[in-house]
This record gives structure tokens, C-alpha cells and sequence, in this order.
């Protein structure tokens, strides 16, 4: 896809599941499905190379969809209002054997959420600059979000890189990649409240 005919930015709606459908693909066939990402259990072991904790989270499957889609009658562990930005490439393309990983941000309580926006949007370019990522998608929520007693997500991030190779030797491509990234995301990020998973995605 030519990123620079999408629309950019859009709104988007990105809701976590309990339980997946016994059929991914035929919910990525109903109106205003977007994409479906379930939790790759296989490859998560993959998330421990990066230094990045392993388990499962909490839910078992993200569907991402327009804002009117309707998705009632199912349990839902978060329910976002999200604004799309397309950094580079397409995630919703890669190669068969592509890894694809989704972020959900947390805050840092030290900064407010148009600072935590600005400085997340601003990302971008470090990113491009010191991650191989083959392509990377930003979503920011359009408020803060509150999920009972906490915060929610402020927004979530989905990289792609094109092969299990690229995940261990592109993940950073500079000697002071690493530390460059990790200094940017201290303005704006909450490592404690940000999970970061590894999914296999359904999309039309």
C-alpha cells in the first residue's frame, strides 16, 4: 500500500477480547473490521530476546475497527478511541514470515496527554532513523483513557519487521541505536504500564 494516498489521520476503534472467535477470517469479513490480531503464543519466546517480558497478556485478541462498528454482546477487556498514523510500509502486508508486534503505551504520569501525544508522534523519526523496522503505525488515543482504578493505554504502536532474522539482528540498527530509542521514549513513556505482544493478524 502507498502510504501517502491513505487517509492520515483517521479514527479508528481498537477493542482487546477475552476469548477469540473460532474463526478470525470471517469476522475480518464483517462491516467496518478492520483487522483482527490474535496473540501468537508460538512465537512469543521471541519478546525474550528483545528483553521484553514473554507471558500472555491479559487478552487473547485485538480487533481494530471503524468507530461505528458494531461489536456488542462481547466481553471486552479495553475499548479505545484511537487516531491512525501511518509512520512507514504497511503492517497490515508483511511476509508470510513476518514478525508482528503491537504495543500498548503507557503514559508517563510526568507528562500530560497533548505533551505524552507530541513527543509519541515525534518518535517517528528516531525510530526510522535507528530501528529496521519494514513498517510502523502509530495509534493515539483522542483522550486519556481510564479502565477502572488505572489508566489505560494512550496509545498503541504496531511494528513490523520482516522475518524472525530481521527481529534479532534489524530490531536496532546502530551500535547507539538502543540507547537513542530508550532516551526519546523516557519523555513520554511508562515502562511499567506499557506490554508489548506478539500477534498473528487477519485482515480482508
Amino acid at each position: 500500500m502507498d502510504v501517502g494516498h491513505a487517509p492520515d489521520p483517521r479514527s479508528v476503534r481498537c477493542t482487546a477480547w477475552i476469548h477469540p472467535p473460532d474463526d478470525p477470517e470471517a469476522l475480518v469479513a464483517q462491516s467496518g473490521v478492520l483487522a483482527v490480531d490474535v496473540v501468537d503464543r508460538e512465537r512469543l519466546h521471541l519478546l525474550a530476546e528483545r528483553g521484553m517480558r514473554p507471558e500472555p497478556p491479559a487478552w487473547t485478541m485485538l480487533l481494530w475497527s471503524t468507530p461505528e462498528a458494531d461489536l456488542a454482546d462481547h466481553p471486552l477487556v479495553l475499548d479505545l478511541a484511537l487516531t491512525r498514523h501511518d509512520g512507514w510500509g504497511d503492517v497490515d502486508d508483511g511476509p508470510a514470515d513476518a514478525v508482528l508486534m503491537v504495543s500498548l503505551v503507557g503514559r508517563s504520569p510526568e507528562v500530560d496527554h497533548p505533551t505524552f501525544k507530541a513527543h509519541y508522534r515525534g518518535h517517528v523519526a528516531v525510530a526510522r532513523r535507528h530501528h529496521g523496522f519494514a513498517a510502523y503505525r502509530q495509534n493515539v488515543g483522542r483522550q486519556a483513557v481510564a479502565t477502572g482504578d488505572e489508566t489505560g493505554p494512550a496509545a498503541v504502536s504496531e511494528i513490523l519487521l520482516a522475518s524472525e532474522d530481521d527481529w534479532r539482528d534489524r530490531f536496532y540498527v546502530a551500535d547507539d541505536s538502543a540507547e537513542a530509542v530508550a532516551a526519546d521514549v523516557a519523555r513520554f513513556l511508562d515502562r511499567r504500564s506499557t506490554s508489548s505482544t506478539i500477534v498473528r493478524r487477519f485482515a480482508p
